[in-house]
């Protein structure tokens, strides 16, 4: 499950974070401990995202953000869809299930938004600025960009604008786990010169619940960036988990099982980036004298 310390690993100024989730819902009662319950995760903003859950007139989904609470029963939740969820939060997130009876090996998965905010995002959020915020605001009129609903750029916009694009592909492994509690590599993806790298998908057989097969994530010197058990996932609609895991050095896929299951099937998406300057800026690899114009101001306001 997702704490503080997978938040913290956020370094690339937008990242998001997939998780999974199963286990048994208790009658009349709530998972313990949570599904995810997270608090005093300042400066970052984080969106829950995707969340896709099993079907269950027995399960409710309940969860805490910004002050507003829901509570919604699972009966009518597509399986095979991801929701449209989108709960943002600058203080604290909850989401757990609350069983109406007994269920055992309920599954569910997500994917965590985690963004380090630009000025125009605490201007929206309503975040203090700094001293060097408050000149950057008036400096670029971030206010008034804000007010007008031009600014933050939508997640997918940015996307779109920052990262171009030069190749996409899609890889599947099929690894023999043959001893518990022994890691295995699945594949170790490296940039090309001048490039990065992000995991923008995850997908994985499920394997049985008692073999808890586990999918590892360690980007660049981060071990352990993500770490999802299988049993949620499948490799069909539903089942894949979407991410933004972006990398200047490396991205290694390991796997593991409280009972070696033998082999097992993954399957996953990353893109190669050309690195310009609003990343090399975003990023923190060129400082803002090694950097053209105001493209360093303009990428720590929001603007680029």
């Amino acid at each position: 499950m997702l704490n503080v310390t997978n938040i913290k690993m956020v370094r690339y100024g937008l990242e998001k974070i997939p998780d999974s989730w199963f286990g048994n819902v208790p009658l009349n009662g709530e998972v313990a401990p949570p599904v995810l319950d997270l608090k005093s995760f300042s400066p970052y903003v984080i969106a829950l995202r995707d969340i896709q859950v099993t079907a269950n007139a027995n399960v409710s989904l309940r969860a805490r953000y910004n002050g507003i609470r829901l509570e919604e029963n699972t009966a009518a939740m597509l399986s095979v869809l991801v929701g449209a969820w989108n709960l943002h939060s600058k203080d604290a997130l909850y989401f757990n299930f609350f069983g109406l009876a007994a269920v055992a090996n309920y599954t569910t998965h997500y994917g965590l938004w985690v963004t380090n905010p630009t000025v125009a995002h605490k201007l929206l959020y309503g975040i203090k600025l700094s001293p060097e915020d408050q000149v950057l605001a008036d400096k670029l009129g971030i206010r008034d960009s804000v007010e007008k609903g031009v600014l933050p750029l939508p997640i997918g916009q940015q996307i779109e604008r920052e990262y171009p694009i030069v190749g996409e592909e899609t890889h599947a492994r099929a690894v023999n786990i043959a001893a518990a509690n022994t890691v295995y590599t699945i594949e170790n993806i490296y940039p090309q010169p001048g490039e990065i790298i992000v995991l923008t998908r995850v997908a994985a057989a499920p394997g049985g619940a008692a073999n808890v097969v586990r999918l590892h994530v360690d980007r660049d010197n981060d071990v352990n960036y993500a770490n999802l058990q299988t049993f949620p996932l499948s490799l069909i609609a539903g089942g894949e988990v979407d991410c933004f895991i972006p990398a200047t050095k490396e991205i290694k896929l390991t796997t593991d099982a409280a009972v070696a299951p033998g082999a097992h099937l993954f399957r996953y998406t990353y893109r190669r980036i050309k690195l310009n300057n609003i990343l090399r800026a975003r990023f923190g690899i060129a400082t803002k004298d090694e950097l053209p114009g105001d493209v360093f101001d303009k990428v720590a306001s929001g603007v680029l």
